[in-house]
């Protein structure tokens, strides 16, 4: 099976899209064929996420077909569950299932990203933690560095563990231009040790995310050792 990557975040709007788009430059860059998919997205009929992640990425990522790299695109910007009512649609894991194969066999590794936090429901009756777990994918966590973080990123790995998903790790990202070092030091060591989980980097703030590639670049590095492992 082609090795697959689950990308969630502890919230909305943490950085999960610039991590996913700068691990697919990454493992671009180290000969990968790497493949990129998002279950579902909302706010528009074009997702804002796909293109950022192509942009980061250097180009178009298989699979190239829109319908299988973005299965399920909503224009309410909202949960997953209550995009799709509005237009009288609902998210299936039948279909999701579908595309994910079709995803794997375009490509020698997928990252696929969620949508919001682990906790966010695609249906009234389905989590999207609950389809991950379904598909037993190893998942990485993306949340942020400074204060707050802790509780967070902690709830979501237990959520993770209890649907016995295995996490890959933790990643974190400044969320301002200066983050309190002690604060978001602290935080890393904890979450570390209280999580029992690598946290395998902390990505500063830029306004230009392209510019990230170099600090990311010892991330990707333990990202991609820990897949292979």
């Amino acid at each position: 099976m082609t090795p697959t990557l689950f990308v969630t975040a502890t919230d909305t709007g943490v950085g999960k899209t610039l991590v996913c788009g700068l691990l697919c430059r990454f493992l671009k860059g180290q000969g990968v064929a790497v493949g990129y998919q998002k279950w579902v997205s909302t706010g528009g009929a074009i997702s804002a996420d796909l293109e950022s992640v192509a942009g980061l990425a250097g180009g178009p990522l298989p699979p190239f077909d829109p319908e299988e790299q973005v299965p399920y695109r909503f224009a309410f910007a909202a949960s997953p569950h209550l995009a799709a009512e509005m237009e009288g649609r609902a998210v299936t894991p039948e279909h999701l299932g579908a595309a994910l194969r079709g995803a794997q066999a375009a490509c020698e590794m997928l990252v696929v990203e969620g949508v919001g936090g682990a906790l966010v429901p695609l249906t009234r009756e389905l989590l999207l933690a609950d389809l991950v777990a379904s598909f037993r994918l190893p998942t990485l966590i993306v949340a942020k560095s400074g204060l707050g973080t802790i509780n967070h990123t902690l709830l979501t790995i237990e959520a993770l563990r209890q649907r016995e998903i295995p996490v890959l790790g933790v990643v974190l990202t400044d969320s301002v231009p200066q983050e309190d070092e002690i604060i978001a030091a602290d935080n890393r060591r904890t979450i570390a040790a209280m999580g029992r989980v690598e946290v395998f980097g902390r990505l500063p703030w830029s306004a230009k995310p392209e510019a990230l590639s170099p600090h990311f670049a010892p991330i990707g590095t333990a990202i991609l050792a820990r897949l292979q492992a």
